[in-house]
């Protein structure tokens, strides 16, 4: 099944299962986002159906989720950020965003108005269903609601003021997510093929075969440390082929269209627009 969060034309909020080019809704019957992952039920005749035309996505993760992410964790990705075999690494490298940072399918993800250097990061990242800590990796897949796609996107020269990620990865609406989550009995454990296309033109390619750290080992290690819970998200990594590391750097510029594809997933589309700042918003504290 695909899960998805959206919203209708009139600013209504809601969730479902997606069939063909409807949505099935079940909010009216499911008490929440968070436990349709849990325990994720088929439509029923009398379930209300919208046109896929008609909804906007909506991130497909909890209403207050954690979302984890792992860089360095395809060997071909962090050869190009001049990471040798002696830097191999013996446990994940982790960093944390914050929510708002993401938009929905079909949103333009924003540049920052004073800053050239967003750059595409696809990923295929794990949604968490059942709740958990210090979850074995034998048992790791029976917390996996299923997977998504996820345009991770990175503000580069904000993530090299320090050692730390933290500023480059969480700018307002930079990255991307969904459009939905495709459950574990549909989409499997792998290996997927993880694709980034940049205006139509193959950017990423890479299969999470060949990740350092699996999908189960990444549940296990980040579990370890905090609980997860329905909703939360895991971004697995992003392949080799950043716009950082071409010869000159080729970063996002407004009127783009990225896609990231995963395999028995879905596809997500996002292009990019330039921030628009005024005094009102920093008046409301956006």
């Amino acid at each position: 099944m695909r899960l998805a969060r959206f919203r209708t034309a009139s600013g209504g909020a809601g969730f479902g299962v997606v069939d063909g080019h409807e949505v099935a809704r079940l909010d009216h019957r499911v008490a929440s986002f968070e436990a349709l992952l849990a325990d994720p039920v088929e439509p029923r005749a009398d379930d209300a159906r919208l046109p896929l035309a008609d909804v906007a996505f909506e991130p497909p993760t909890g209403d207050h989720p954690k979302i984890v992410c792992v860089g360095f964790n395809y060997p071909a990705h962090a050869a190009e950020s001049s990471r040798g075999p002696s830097d191999a690494p013996t446990h994940p490298t982790l960093f944390a965003r914050f929510a708002d940072s993401f938009v929905g399918a079909g949103t333009p993800v924003v540049r920052p108005a004073d800053d050239e250097s967003l750059d595409w990061e696809g990923e295929a990242a794990l949604v968490i269903g059942r709740a958990g800590r210090r979850i074995g990796t034998d048992d790791a897949w029976d917390h996996v609601a299923g997977v998504t796609c996820l345009a991770e996107n990175s503000v580069r020269t904000w993530q090299q003021h320090s050692t730390q990620a933290t500023a480059g990865k969480n700018w307002h609406g930079s990255g991307a997510i969904g459009p939905w989550v495709t459950t574990t009995d549909e989409v499997g454990r792998g290996p997927l093929r993880v694709t980034t296309r940049l205006n139509g033109d193959l950017a990423q390619d890479d299969t999470t075969d060949r990740l350092t750290f699996s999908f189960a080992e990444l549940v296990a290690y980040v579990s370890t440390f905090t609980p997860l819970r329905p909703g939360d998200v895991i971004a697995t990594g992003t392949p080799s082929g950043i716009g950082l590391r071409r010869d000159p750097p080729r970063f996002l510029r407004p009127g783009d269209e990225i896609e990231v594809e995963v395999s028995g997933v879905g596809v997500l589309r996002h292009g990019v627009v330039d921030e628009v700042t005024s005094p009102a918003l920093a008046e409301v504290g956006v």
